[in-house]
């Protein structure tokens, strides 16, 4: 489904949409190749230092350009990015007549002036690239932000930065796992989640990868809104001898609350912030529990009797599944 904006577009424009959207993939002959500079680029940006991450995203961008067949392109890494009230511009692409064709890429963050995150980097400069194919692969006679645009954009970052993380652990693996170590990742998961989104623009925090999948904004919304879920079975818990719970995993409940309450229309900041109150209450809590009260228990309605302890393991496996989810839809991945 296109874009809401594809409605204002003229006719003409809307031929060049559809054209766009419909190439969801762009293939390097030799990604393998490209990571070293790759790295390279990643060790530079860490330093901080604005030479190093000019030549090295000089070095990366003429590998690039050279492997698809492109035209050179000029890249400036600047400091501190331009922003007005309408949120920081990260990187522009321009292509002048009679002017050498240009990236512009900004390395630290508009107000706080931290260095961004290197994913975040090099998804502007691959960005910028998918402007830079539009108009000089695929000849199209304006680049706009498809869908297919988007999905070209992460095409090539998939092959450039390919996935290396483990299989996540099932909550059966967490379950074994001694109880310090499942309460010291749910003490975590605030932070994990603001060095996930650090440096991240309002657009994409808010872009779904697809259709059905959630954005980085309804993640978190998700996690706060489970918190107070998961709160409010903690203190029945103490009040009761094994109420009994009724299950929102496997029901269409989540996804309900994310239309219900406008998930898309939260302030990404301010959902983790309530979030990160609301973790603080829950680790609260269960560390004033008494070694008999640990072994209380609610009767869940398809996993059973879970005591404190196995509710500990399910809110842990719960955070590394949408950590998980967080970052895939950051780079665009279902």
């Amino acid at each position: 489904m296109p874009f809401a904006y594809y409605a204002r577009l003229t006719r003409a424009q809307q031929a060049i949409y559809r054209k766009s959207d419909a190439i969801v993939e762009i293939r390097l002959p030799n990604p393998a190749a490209l990571h070293p500079l790759v790295a390279a680029l990643e060790a530079a940006l860490k330093s901080e230092d604005r030479p190093s991450t000019q030549r090295a995203t000089d070095a990366l961008i003429r590998a690039l350009c050279a492997a698809m067949e492109l035209p050179t392109v000029r890249v400036e890494v600047l400091a501190a990015r331009p922003h007005a009230r309408w949120g920081e511009l990260h990187g522009l692409y321009t292509n002048d007549r009679g002017k050498p064709i240009t990236i512009q890429l900004w390395m630290r963050t508009a107000k706080q002036k931290r260095v961004v995150a290197f994913r975040t980097y090099l998804r502007t400069l691959l960005h910028e690239v998918g402007h830079h194919i539009d108009y000089t692969r695929l000849r199209l006679r304006d680049s706009l932000h498809t869908d297919g645009f988007y999905k070209r954009e992460s095409s090539l970052f998939h092959q450039l930065v390919p996935e290396r993380t483990p299989p996540m652990p099932t909550i059966e693996d967490v379950a074994k796992q001694p109880l310090d170590q499942r309460l010291a990742r749910m003490a975590r998961t605030p932070g994990d989640l603001a060095a996930a989104i650090r440096g991240q623009s309002e657009a994409a925090l808010g872009r779904r990868p697809d259709a059905k999948n959630w954005a980085a904004t309804e993640v978190i919304c998700h996690l706060r809104d489970t918190e107070e879920f998961f709160n409010i079975r903690f203190a029945t818990m103490l009040a009761m001898d094994d109420p009994k719970f009724v299950a929102i995993d496997g029901t269409n409940m989540p996804d309900r609350w994310a239309e219900d309450r406008q998930y898309l229309r939260n302030d990404a900041a301010a959902a983790l912030a309530a979030f990160g109150k609301r973790r603080e209450e829950s680790l609260a809590f269960l560390r004033k529990l008494t070694p008999a009260e640990w072994q209380r228990a609610g009767i869940h309605v398809t996993r059973g009797r879970m005591t404190f302890g196995d509710f500990v393991a399910l809110m842990a496996w719960h955070d590394d599944n949408h950590l998980d989810q967080l970052t895939r839809a950051l780079d665009g991945r279902a």
